[in-house]
C-alpha cells in the first residue's frame, strides 16, 4: 500500500503536467548540451583555420615599427608593402601605430 501512495500525484497536479514538466526539462538539458557542444566544434575549427593563416609571431619592442616586421618577415619575392598589408589584415590593425610589447601574428604565404 505504501507504493501505492508514493506514486500518487501532489495536490492539485496532474500526472500529465509532471511528466510534462520533466520533459521540458529534459529538452532545456538537451538543448543546452547541443549548444555547449556546437560552440566548442566552432572554436576548434576557427584555432584550426588561424593556424594555417599564421607563420608565426613576433613582439614589437620599442622603436619598431610595422614596416620593419614586414620588411624582415617578407618572405623571398614577397614586396614588403603586401607584406605589410597581410600583417595589418591579420593583425585588424587599422592604421600602422602599434603600441610597444604587441604580439604582432606573421602571415603564412
Amino acid at each position: 500500500m505504501r507504493g501505492a501512495l508514493a506514486r500518487q500525484p501532489a495536490a492539485g497536479r496532474s500526472v500529465d503536467a509532471t511528466v510534462l514538466r520533466r520533459r521540458l526539462v529534459a529538452l532545456a538539458g538537451l538543448v543546452l548540451l547541443l549548444t555547449l557542444l556546437t560552440v566548442a566544434v566552432g572554436r576548434v575549427g576557427a584555432e584550426a583555420e588561424l593556424a594555417d593563416r599564421v607563420a608565426g609571431h613576433t613582439v614589437l619592442e620599442p622603436g619598431d615599427t610595422l614596416w620593419d616586421v614586414a620588411v624582415s618577415s617578407a618572405p623571398e619575392g614577397v614586396d614588403p608593402r603586401d607584406q605589410l598589408a597581410a600583417i595589418q589584415v591579420l593583425n585588424g590593425f587599422e592604421s600602422g601605430a602599434v603600441d610597444a610589447w604587441t604580439v604582432v601574428l606573421l602571415p603564412a604565404r
